[in-house]
């Protein structure tokens, strides 16, 4: 069966058609409009939109998803189910109850339904949920003609719209085949794996097609990164390998041994702590490492052990650790022009902050300051007198206008207990410095 899913997979699910709620335990109808199957690869997001009427929803008081189980236990709450934290959200408004379930796993799989209760009514539900099934990826072979190999990508279930796909070989993406079929020659003998466009971190487990020797691979997302201290950095490597073979053995590494041997960084003293591995599938492994000093500025591989073999990737991944660096240069008779440095290109395209003679650097990895840098500030005689006055008008504003203007408000909003109230004081960030 061949996959078929797109990034969101939004389907009518539910339409509960209530006539009304008359007394505490009345009864009200439901008309589902869906197929009531739904089937989503892991790691993409589901939705399921959901109306629900009642002659009045100002007395509707509470209202979830839950997952029908086979006992007969009170449902639990998706929002408040450990296993779904953070994972989960319910529309709130006047009829909407649409749910999306973010990052599915194959665990997910089962049958979903929308209930809620008014203050005359106990909990009303539709008479049926919607199935939910999560697929993993697989690739299949079959002999084609003149000897060549046909790799399928597939699922268990069939999802809905027509996905775009994407092909590796040995862990580097196949260009321009976007088919869910694709046809190998023993000029192209490899180990081969499938994904879904915006899904590639959620790739299949790998085969090897023909000659088995050009199975063994590891690929690195990037083989250079800049980072700052203090941050945390990621790097990722995808390993492939004869799908006969047994992986008993994953680690990164930085130190080797006499004989062959290396040091896993996270037994490492210098990283200890600060080292973090995580898999989203079988056939890779990332690795996180947080509070970054300079001397974590090594370059990092990729080892994994089979029952049979091993296989190290080269050459690594070189990470270099950088400090911010404020620095002053003229830029006009009146302006000086403030440059936030660094000695490498970051990676993950930071936001810049500018603050009273320092920079900030900010990702979604954290974020790092510079080093404050001191600027003197030189006034031309012509402008002195013109200066000196809207100095003095900000700073009177600024001590006089600004705490009354706060004082006031504390006051409206709360009685007097005894203090007074301040706002912080910050800068705005400019690019040019008057002279």
């Amino acid at each position: 069966m061949f996959y078929r899913m797109s990034r969101n997979i939004t389907v009518a699910a539910i339409l509960m058609l209530l006539t009304g709620v008359q007394a505490q335990h009345s009864l009200a109808s439901a008309a589902p409009l869906s197929s009531q199957g739904l089937c989503a690869a892991t790691g993409s997001t589901v939705k399921i939109s959901c109306t629900f009427t009642t002659r009045d929803h100002l007395s509707v008081t509470e209202r979830e998803w839950y997952r029908v189980q086979s006992s007969e236990r009170e449902p639990q709450d998706l929002s408040k189910d450990p296993q779904y934290s953070g994972r989960v959200s319910v529309r709130t408004g006047w009829s909407d109850c649409e749910l999306t379930l973010s990052n599915v796993r194959m665990s997910d799989s089962g049958v979903y339904n929308f209930r809620f209760k008014t203050q005359k009514s106990v909990w009303i539900s539709a008479s049926s949920g919607v199935r939910l099934t999560v697929t993993d990826l697989k690739v299949t072979v079959s002999d084609s003609y003149n000897h060549n190999k046909t790799l399928s990508c597939n699922t268990t279930c069939t999802l809905s719209n027509i996905p775009t796909y994407i092909w590796y070989k040995n862990g580097q993406r196949v260009p321009d085949q976007d088919r869910n079929e694709l046809y190998v020659s023993s000029e192209d003998a490899g180990s081969y794996s499938c994904a879904v466009r915006g899904h590639e971190e959620f790739r299949s487990p790998a085969v090897c097609v023909f000659d088995e020797k050009s199975c063994w691979s590891v690929t690195y997302s990037t083989q250079t990164i800049c980072s700052l201290i203090g941050s945390s950095v990621d790097m990722h490597s995808y390993f492939t390998f004869p799908h006969h073979y047994k992986v008993t053995e994953v680690f990164w590494f930085i130190k080797e041994q006499a004989a062959g041997k290396s040091v896993d960084v996270r037994e490492d003293e210098e990283y200890q702590g600060r080292v973090q591995y995580t898999h989203s599938s079988q056939n890779n492994c990332s690795l996180r490492i947080t509070n970054l000093r300079e001397r974590d500025a090594q370059t990092y591989r990729f080892r994994f052990f089979t029952d049979r073999n091993k296989y190290t990737g080269q050459p690594g991944v070189s990470l270099s650790v950088t400090d911010l660096k404020v620095t002053v240069s003229d830029s006009d008779s009146s302006y000086k022009t403030l440059s936030c440095n660094t000695t490498c290109t970051l990676s993950n395209k930071p936001t810049y902050i500018c603050g009273l003679y320092y920079c900030t650097a900010r990702n979604q990895l954290g974020q790092h300051n510079s080093t404050p840098t001191h600027l003197d500030v030189l006034l031309s005689e012509k402008n002195t007198v013109l200066k000196v006055i809207m100095v003095g008008l900000v700073v009177f504003l600024a001590v006089t206008l600004l705490p009354g203007a706060l004082w006031m408000w504390k006051r409206k909003r709360s009685s007097a207990n005894g203090h007074s109230s301040t706002g912080d004081s910050g800068q705005k960030c400019r690019a040019a410095v008057p002279d």
